[in-house]
Order: structure tokens, then sequence, then C-alpha cells
């Protein structure tokens, strides 16, 4: 592999003395615009970028809040669901249990026939013990 070479083997120096030349002030102050232009450029490019920056923390800062609220809100529905499913299980265990015991009442037909017996009994007439005790000890002292 050939090795590049920087350096000329042949070396040119001038014959004449070089003269300087007087300065281009009209280049310079073209070139001097030119870079004032490009660093002003550059600011207001580090200015957007910076805005987009805080911007970008910003959105992400508010997504995190926003997913932890979230979070927190389905936290609480999933306990308040629990609670929902707790209480639906003991209403329908209630209800077991009350359907259970309505079987055990008595049938209208049933109550009909001791409705009749009561009519025809008549218990609002019945004497008490205290009463006929009472009514046989008047009776005696007649």
């Amino acid at each position: 592999m050939v090795e590049p070479n920087f350096y000329p083997s042949e070396t040119n120096l001038p014959q004449q003395p070089v003269k300087k030349q007087a300065p281009d002030f009209e280049a310079f102050n073209r070139i001097s615009k030119n870079v004032n232009n490009v660093a002003a450029n550059l600011r207001i490019l580090e200015e957007r970028y910076s805005t987009l920056r805080n911007k970008s923390q910003v959105s992400e800062q508010s997504m995190i809040s926003m997913e932890k609220d979230i979070r927190a809100d389905i936290r609480l529905l999933s306990d308040d669901l629990l609670d929902l499913k707790r209480n639906l299980s003991d209403i329908k265990d209630k209800l077991r249990l009350i359907s259970g015991e309505v079987g055990n009442l008595v049938k209208k037909e049933d109550f009909k026939v001791v409705e009749r017996y009561v009519d025809m009994w008549q218990p609002m007439n019945f004497v008490t013990r205290n009463e006929l005790s009472k009514l046989v000890d008047d009776k005696k002292k007649d």
C-alpha cells in the first residue's frame, strides 16, 4: 500500500520575494457579515431547540402525571368493582334465603281454610281463665 505524501518532494520556492497585498476591506466586511448572520441564525436555532426541549419535557411530565392519575382512578374503580361484586353476592345469598323461606309460607287456600274456622269459632267471644273464675266466684256468692 502506498502511503500518501503530504509534503511535496520538490519545493518550488518562489524566486522573487512575495509582495504583501493590501487587505481587501470589502471582502472582509462581507465575510464578517456572513459570519455574523450565521452566528445569529445559530443562536435562533439554539433558542428554538431549547424551546422544543422545554416543551418536550413539559409534555413528558404532563403525561407522567396523567398516567399516575389514570392508574389511581383505575385502582379506585377496581376497588369499587370488587365492593359491588361482594354486595351483589350478598344480595344473591339473601334472595336465595328469602326464596327458600317463601316455599315454607302458607298457601292462600290453606289460609282461607283457617280463616273459615276462625270465623266459625269466633275466638273473641271466648272467656279467659280469670274471667271464668271471677264469674264462678260471683255465682257462688249469689
